[in-house]
């Protein structure tokens, strides 16, 4: 399916969280850090937790940097194509890096949810290990195409 061009057409906000189908979770940077892990915790309304999709890698491209309110692009550690690899939030620095573009595809399990699919590796992000424990790491893996911790449900930015 065709990804969509902007998270705030779907919340009608320009910061918005994502959530994680498994654990009701929000995606954010850990402490809002620049160069820090992505991990998952209680939606709280803050800037390392509110997303929006930044540039386009070229036009026509589906794939977009997704930006938080601390201007952190979400990316791949050292941009790895390894299953497992953390994901991170940093400096965003352009085309020169794909793994910090991603792309926005609706589950076909549950058309409230979307995977982020890599455009360097070719893997979605997920929580390490299926937890559902606040802090745990967001990591890229092989779509599993089913309803767990690879999906996420876009939804407005909670009041802080």
């Amino acid at each position: 399916m065709p990804a969509d061009a902007s998270l705030s057409a779907e919340t009608g906000v320009l910061g918005a969280t994502l959530v994680n189908y498994n654990s009701g979770d929000c995606l954010g940077i850990l402490g809002g850090a620049d160069d820090a892990p992505a991990v998952q915790w209680p939606c709280d309304g803050s800037a390392n937790q509110a997303w929006m999709f930044g540039s386009q890698y070229a036009a026509n491209s589906s794939y977009f940097q997704i930006v938080n309110g601390d201007g952190q692009c979400l990316g791949v550690l050292g941009g790895s194509t390894d299953e497992g690899a953390p994901v991170y939030g940093w400096t965003c620095l352009g085309p020169s890096h794909p793994d910090q573009y991603w792309e926005k595809v609706r589950s076909t399990t549950d058309s409230s949810y979307r995977y982020f699919i890599n455009m360097n590796s070719g893997l979605v992000i997920g929580v390490s290990g299926n937890s559902t424990a606040q802090g745990a790491s967001v990591v890229q893996w092989a779509n599993q195409n089913t309803e767990n911790n690879q999906l996420w449900a876009i939804t407005a930015q909670p009041s802080s």
